[in-house]
């Protein structure tokens, strides 16, 4: 590695240890040049989008091969966490010691069970998750219930008022297994570990996986915060990387998921060594709040005139060339992105580097006989 040129984002200081390799810069005859590495010794946040079939997913499956490659003694820094909203990753399973985790009612062969700590939601996720309004009766009722200390939600059922609709949707909820009292989150936070969250079985329910990403991304932050505090030259829970893809479906401002994404990771996210990455194919969807927080943007291909105008819109005065002519260098190949460094302030144009473990994005092929 220290023997070629190389563009190192994410870091001005070089140095060739925590880097993960994600491709190779593409020169305008096509031809590729110099390696391309993602700094993770610091927290980032970083955006990963581009049209259907063009890479995206790809390209976070590259970043999760790598980070399952690093020596055990910078990986044992930190966890990461892959939130697969259509279970694209789920068959990276046992590949580099990669484990899957799904709820009890979607969990396929081989899967680990995810259960939701009952009181890691909030009143108002549960109300979000509900469907119920704060301030109604069902709300006040709701909240009544939740004060009377820890609880399983069955235990809820129980604390409202019989035969009402709320008590109803409690028992729904109960239904489900997924929400436990006596779950917690130390599995997903194991040192070193790679941890895919397959919520592709909730397809139809975004309440439920917005539910999910807020009581998950919550605990996470309070457990960082205070874990800085108590650092003393020994970390005693390691640092997060938490990948979501297809996130437009949980950084809209108005649910629960979208809210703490973006007060707690993007804006406050760094000091407590919480790292974010966001894939979507539709960035003009996630709001100029998220785009001008990414330090490190990958753009693979887009066509839609909202999303390249949401991007021009955030385009830092370091970049100089408009997205849409940038846009135009790529041509039609997949695999191809443009890259923006904010901490070094650079642009390029990339291939990303080939992956190994099976890609479970792809288009399904008609059989010909």
């Amino acid at each position: 590695m220290s023997c070629e040129k190389r563009y190192l984002l994410g870091r001005r200081d070089g140095g060739e240890d925590g880097v993960l390799y994600v491709g190779r810069y593409l020169a305008l005859d096509g031809s590729q040049g110099a390696g391309v590495y993602l700094d993770v010794l610091k927290p980032h946040a970083a955006l990963i989008c581009g049209k259907r079939g063009y890479g995206k997913s790809y390209t976070m499956g590259v970043i999760i091969e790598e980070f399952a490659r690093l020596p055990l003694a910078i990986r044992k820094n930190f966890c990461v966490i892959v939130v697969d909203t259509m279970g694209v990753f789920a068959c990276m399973k046992g590949w580099e010691g990669i484990r899957v985790f799904a709820p009890p009612a979607h969990r396929r062969e081989g899967a680990l069970p995810l259960e939701i700590p009952s009181c890691s939601l909030s009143f108002y996720d549960y109300c979000e998750l509900l469907g119920i309004e704060p301030l109604s009766e069902h709300g006040a009722d709701l909240m009544g219930a939740m004060d009377n200390g820890p609880f399983e939600v069955e235990g809820l059922v129980k604390r409202v008022k019989p035969g009402s609709t709320l008590s109803g949707l409690l028992r729904m909820v109960a239904s489900w297994g997924l929400f436990s009292g006596s779950a917690t989150f130390d599995a997903l936070l194991k040192p070193g570990s790679i941890s895919i969250l397959d919520l592709s079985g909730y397809g139809h329910e975004p309440r439920i996986r917005s539910a999910i990403v807020a009581s998950l991304a919550r605990a996470l932050y309070d457990i960082r915060v205070e874990a800085r505090r108590a650092e003393n030259g020994k970390r005693e829970k390691p640092l997060v990387w938490l990948l979501i893809d297809e996130a437009h479906m949980f950084m809209d401002g108005d649910t629960r998921a979208g809210r703490v994404l973006t007060n707690e990771w993007l804006r406050q996210g760094r000091q407590p060594g919480l790292s974010l990455v966001l894939a979507t194919q539709r960035p003009s969807a996630l709001g100029k709040e998220v785009l001008s927080q990414a330090d490190v943007i990958v753009c693979h291909r887009l066509t839609l005139r909202d999303d390249l105008e949401a991007l021009e819109s955030a385009r830092p005065t370091y970049v100089k060339e408009p997205i849409q002519e940038a846009m135009a260098r790529l041509g039609a190949g997949r695999g191809a992105a443009i890259v923006v460094d904010d901490t070094t302030e650079s642009c390029h144009v990339i291939k990303i580097r080939p992956r190994e473990s099976e890609h479970g994005g792809g288009e399904p092929v008609v059989y010909l006989d």
